[in-house]
């Protein structure tokens, strides 16, 4: 009775062995299929890049807030007339009826770091903030035109489109600022 248990336990260890075996290479070719994960096609036509900027890292720094004017310096100055003195006293509108004009209240600077995100149809210069992402400026290449669309406050797709080729950058926060390209080509 020995022996044939020594045969059992070898027939089970061989049988695990190449159950297990099996199990692998099953599950290396079925995996993209049962997984929820999209399977990645290849397309020649596109170059997808993705850029996170460091917290310490914009490339073009906020522009210094003008100075503005202070109201001595607005105020126009009476130079002195050689003319006699009227003796009729100056007339003043009642209190009620004096006018006051209300004063503008200047806009505090933007503060936000700004950062050149490069790509082949030219570069957009976008302001990023944790709660807002606004488009700057764009500096194109010759022939192309930039348009932009607003997903939500921290998503921004800036669309520069040229005559065979177009540059999609897509601004997003994403625990820091960061920017998705990709290079459509007509092929």
């Amino acid at each position: 009775m020995g022996r044939s248990w020594r045969f059992v336990v070898a027939w089970l260890t061989a049988a695990a062995a190449a159950i297990t075996v099996s199990w692998f290479g099953v599950r290396v070719g079925i995996a993209p299929a049962i997984t929820a994960e999209a399977p990645v096609a290849i397309d020649v036509n596109r170059r997808y890049t993705e850029v996170r900027f460091g917290p310490a890292d914009p490339t073009v720094t906020p522009a210094p807030p003008k100075p503005q004017p202070s109201r001595s310096s607005a105020r126009p100055t009476r130079t002195p007339t050689t003319e006699p003195p009227t003796t009729k006293p100056p007339t003043t509108p009642p209190p009620s009826q004096a006018s006051k004009s209300p004063t503008p209240t200047p806009t505090p600077p933007d503060r936000r770091p700004r950062y050149r995100v490069s790509a082949d149809g030219g570069d957009a210069i976008v302001a990023y903030s944790e709660s807002r992402i606004d488009l700057i400026d764009t500096e194109l290449r010759p022939g192309y035109v930039a348009s932009s669309t607003r997903s939500s406050d921290t998503v921004l797709v800036i669309r520069l489109s040229g005559t065979s080729h177009a540059s999609v950058i897509t601004a997003y926060w994403d625990f820091g600022p960061s920017a998705q390209i990709i290079e459509e080509y007509e092929g």
